[in-house]
């Protein structure tokens, strides 16, 4: 398990940004937008910290951005005397994560299947000449011999 510091490096200033906005006292008319860009973003970039399992990585991400960000966040601002609980803005917050939650594991394991791809199915031949039925050239059984043609004949029942 290694952490891309290039994703944690984007991931920390954005969620310190993100709960300085969430907490303050702005109003904004139209915040849904908002909500939503935020938190895919914070997803992606949080799905994409840690190399580990798939597995583990959705269920991180489902623990820590959809439960914990998306819900906690809008729940301790109703605790804020000049916030206030908006049930929409849940609603947003889940849907951006779960939304960015989607693509990245999709992409993950299209990039998972590549991987395994290259890595079991990159063996090419040095001349292609030496795959089977590219030269041109055909093989007569009586050419064998009687011995090596009968080793060549399907077994009869």
């Amino acid at each position: 398990m290694r952490i891309r510091k290039s994703f944690a490096a984007a991931f920390v200033p954005l969620l310190l940004l993100s709960a300085y906005l969430g907490f303050a006292p702005i109003d904004v008319q139209y915040d849904k937008p908002v909500h939503f860009l935020v938190f895919f973003t914070l997803t992606t970039l949080f799905y994409w910290i840690v190399d580990t399992t798939r597995r583990r990585l959705i269920n991180a991400t489902i623990i820590v951005c959809i439960l914990l960000g998306g819900i906690g966040s809008e729940l301790v601002q109703s605790f804020v005397p000049y916030r206030a609980f908006d049930i929409f803005d849940i609603v947003a917050n889940v849907i951006g994560a779960s939304v960015a939650l989607a693509l990245s594991s999709f992409y993950h394991k299209g990039m998972l299947e590549r991987k395994r791809a290259q890595k079991y199915f990159a063996v090419q031949p040095q001349d292609p000449a030496l795959e089977l039925g590219e030269t041109g050239e055909s093989v007569n059984l009586t050419d064998l011999g009687t011995s090596a043609a009968a080793e060549l004949e399907e077994p009869r029942s």
